[in-house]
């Protein structure tokens, strides 16, 4: 039985026949695969919640109680830096290239105490862990921050529930839930950031609000 001869060298007149082919060949396959390679991803944009109170400071220091403002919790899919929009009911999606610089609850806690501050209520308002004896404290969760995307008109939607409690006898004194909805300009990552600081700046406003009304109600 005669075994497979193996595989016979090109003859030399047509290797060199073939070399300019492959040569030619060669720059062609280098011109063509940078054109192959992907787009480029587009970056991650990220963005922040602000809070400006163009109104003009208190005069005076208030010579009302200490306030204490805690931790802002969070209410499931609101915990992360992930932007939140919906556009089926029950339903939370989140922008793929678009987010927060941080939680929104963590972004919104220098704000309370700033609309605390800027409130005249109090003698001075601190956050956990400053050891300041404090007369009440605010307790806050942050419900949902979310574009809500609909035929018209879609809005951005921010809701915090706050509670005001009084320390030397653990009382709640009041609970409410400050609820804040923002047209949008546009159905745009962008143009709900627009749309959540100016639903933040109303929120800081209504909480002002809430915290006169608690201080000035009558106590038994």
């Amino acid at each position: 039985m005669s075994l497979a001869r193996p595989c016979a060298p090109l003859a030399h007149g047509a290797a060199r026949r073939l070399l300019p082919v492959l040569m030619l060949s060669l720059p062609l396959c280098g011109c063509t695969l940078p054109l192959m390679q992907p787009p480029p991803e587009e970056p991650v944009r990220s963005y922040i919640l602000e809070w400006r109170d163009d109104t003009a400071p208190p005069g005076r220091v208030g010579t009302g109680p200490v306030l204490l403002v805690s931790p802002i919790l969070s209410a499931s899919g609101f915990d992360g830096s992930d932007m939140a929009y919906m556009r089926m009911p029950h339903e939370i999606e989140y922008f793929a290239r678009h987010r927060w610089v941080d939680a929104p609850a963590r972004m919104l806690e220098p704000l309370l105490v700033a609309a605390a501050e800027r409130s005249g209520l109090f003698r001075s308002v601190a956050e956990t862990g400053s050891g300041v004896d404090a007369d009440l404290r605010l307790d806050s969760k942050l419900v949902h921050l979310q574009q809500v995307c609909r035929p018209e008109p879609s809005a951005l939607q921010l809701e915090l529930r706050v509670t005001l409690v009084k320390l030397a006898s653990a009382e709640v004194l009041a609970s409410r839930t400050l609820s804040v909805s923002e047209p949008l300009a546009k159905r745009t990552p962008y143009a709900g950031v627009e749309a959540a600081n100016r639903a933040v700046a109303r929120l800081m406003w209504a909480l002002q609000e809430f915290l006169a009304e608690q201080l000035q109600a009558p106590r038994r």
